[in-house]
């Protein structure tokens, strides 16, 4: 101590130790970037497997700069309530499905509403990487509701799960079945259903007692949320199939982050997209396999009756672009359409 007295004068050693202190406490403020993330998936479902990878992976690549708390099932809010509690700050991340906000958020909610659409998971990954890139409108949306989207997940095609068996169009006939958004309800109701909205957590119990007689749902999910113990009859017949909740961030959030922080998330998250397209296609074969072990029964639903259906719908792409236009977002709506049905054809 005496050799750094007489090697540097007070006032420097006090300004060292200024700097340090700044130092220290620079890295100390960096370190507590903590985030909650409110996701609408029980732990159990694949794409919150990879959820948990991406946040790992993310306080892994940022030294433990950047720590995403994740909360599952809703347990920070319920899914529709997801897109006020992030523009309050009660939530940092949300993983929310962009079609329980279709007056907030029309474009991206097209994509995880209009049913019959889509008939792969790979579609859902190429077209929402490529409207992603693509089309600004769509980054353009979610900064108008504070958002930054970061990467979609992936559902495995929506078939159609019911408590007795159908196997046409005609058997659809006074069949109440659970819906979401504006389209699914039309597509039920040109086949002679009933659409009734109930939320991911009702389904079971609407089943159970006579509320919906059938639900759109992925083979995984039928298993996540123990399904097969209410409704044990699934067509093949794809009712909607596209990218489902999408991972967002609050724009305040957001600009916490420095921008390296950013570059992860942003790489992390691209990388994540992939990985759960792969980990959904994975957990589809699984579920399909086990529901078989267990008495589901999968009945054939033929191409002439798929057509039928179909051809009874709306031209739902032209609704989408009327309803952009009187947005005056009507080229970017096109826009979309022609890359939807150049990924689809």
């Amino acid at each position: 101590m005496e050799l750094l007295k007489r090697k540097f004068p007070r006032s420097s050693l006090f300004c060292m130790a200024l700097v340090a202190v700044a130092m220290l406490g620079a890295q100390s403020a960096v370190a507590k970037v903590t985030l909650r993330a409110n996701s609408q998936w029980p732990e159990t479902h694949a794409g919150s497997q990879v959820d948990k990878w991406w946040a790992d992976e993310i306080r892994s690549r940022t030294g433990g700069e950047v720590d995403i708390q994740l909360f599952f099932g809703g347990a920070l809010g319920k899914a529709k309530e997801n897109l006020e509690l992030l523009r309050t700050g009660a939530i940092d991340i949300a993983m929310m499905s962009p079609g329980y906000f279709p007056a907030q958020l029309p474009m991206h909610a097209a994509p995880n509403s209009i049913p019959m659409a889509m008939s792969s998971v790979d579609q859902a990954t190429e077209l929402m990487e490529r409207l992603m890139d693509e089309v600004p409108a769509l980054d353009e949306e979610a900064k108008e509701n504070g958002l930054k989207t970061l990467f979609f997940h992936h559902l495995n095609p929506y078939l159609l799960v019911c408590k007795d068996p159908v196997t046409d169009v005609a058997g659809m006939a006074g069949k109440k079945m659970r819906t979401w958004g504006k389209a699914l309800p039309q597509a039920v109701e040109a086949v002679g259903g009933t659409p009734v909205t109930l939320s991911l957590p009702e389904i079971y119990e609407g089943l159970a007692r006579g509320t919906v007689d059938c639900i759109p749902f992925s083979v995984d999910l039928v298993l996540n949320y123990k399904i097969n113990e209410v409704a044990t009859n699934i067509s093949e017949i794809t009712i909607w199939e596209g990218p489902t909740n999408a991972t967002w961030i609050s724009l305040v959030a957001w600009d916490k982050l420095s921008a390296d922080q950013q570059k992860v998330v942003q790489e992390v998250s691209r990388e994540a997209f992939r990985k759960d397209r792969d980990a959904t296609l994975a957990a589809g074969v699984e579920a399909r396999k086990e529901l078989e072990k267990i008495g589901v029964k999968f009945h054939a639903f033929s191409d002439a009756e798929k057509k039928k259906w179909q051809d009874a719908n709306p031209d739902f792409f032209a609704d989408f672009i009327k309803e952009m236009e009187a947005k005056g977002k009507g080229d970017a709506a096109r826009k979309m359409i022609d890359i939807w049905r150049n990924v689809t054809s």
